[in-house]
C-alpha cells in the first residue's frame, strides 16, 4: 500500500489500532489522528526547509555550497 494511502485513511488507522488495543508510533499526523504517540521530525518544518533550499538554488546558488542542516522540530 503507498505511504500515500496511510495518510488518507490515518484516522481510521488511529481508530482501528485503539478497538484492537494495538499501541502505534507514528507521524505527527497520525498522533493527531488518534494514535498513541509521534516521533520524529515535524513534516511540515522538514517541507519548508526544502522549499527553502529550492529556492536558494533557483536563484543561483550551487547545491554543493549549500550548508546541511538537522532537523531541530
Amino acid at each position: 500500500m503507498p505511504l500515500a494511502r496511510f495518510g488518507d485513511e490515518r484516522k481510521r488507522i488511529a481508530e482501528l489500532a485503539v478497538m484492537h488495543r494495538l499501541p502505534t508510533i507514528c507521524n505527527r499526523e497520525f498522533a493527531e489522528a488518534g494514535g498513541l504517540m509521534s516521533y520524529g521530525a515535524n513534516s511540515v518544518d522538514l517541507y519548508r526547509r526544502a522549499a527553502t533550499y529550492v529556492d536558494k538554488i533557483l536563484k543561483g546558488a550551487k547545491p554543493a555550497d549549500l550548508p546541511v542542516e538537522q532537523p531541530t522540530k
